[in-house]
């Protein structure tokens, strides 16, 4: 039997409603922070996050920190970097580093989808993608 998908949105409020709209439907659980810090503290007391999606600056650091502290607290969640601009080098950084993927701007609720379908093998979608 397939876990449910529980997804982690690391942005700024105004930014991350684009996420959180498209996931509600796709996702167990949805579960939002603003800085490196709430994600930090979610990370640590939500069990199973299974997707994070994080912007590439935050008030308190970056998608690295983010990245770091999901791999050290929650070593099976995909992390996935949302950015205005994505270019090659940010991509090969990403994947470098340990992440699933790059979202760049316009967010299409389809290109979310299937990377929550990619992101999520094993794991019950809450709507079939």
């Amino acid at each position: 039997m397939s876990r449910p998908l529980t997804a982690l949105v690391v942005m700024v409020s105004e930014r991350s409603c684009v996420f959180v709209s498209c996931l509600t439907r796709l996702v167990t659980r949805v579960l939002t922070a603003s800085t490196c810090s709430e994600a930090d503290d979610l990370l640590r007391s939500e069990p199973a996050v299974g997707l994070v999606l994080t912007d590439l600056v935050l008030p308190d650091g970056s998608w690295c920190d983010v990245l770091s502290r999901a791999r050290d607290l929650q070593p099976e969640a995909e992390v996935v970097v949302c950015a205005r601009l994505a270019d090659e080098r940010l991509w090969t950084e990403v994947l470098d580093a340990g992440g699933f993927d790059v979202l760049a701007e316009p967010y299409q609720d389809l290109e979310v989808e299937r990377i929550v379908a990619r992101a999520a093998p094993g794991r019950r979608l809450a709507a079939t993608v």
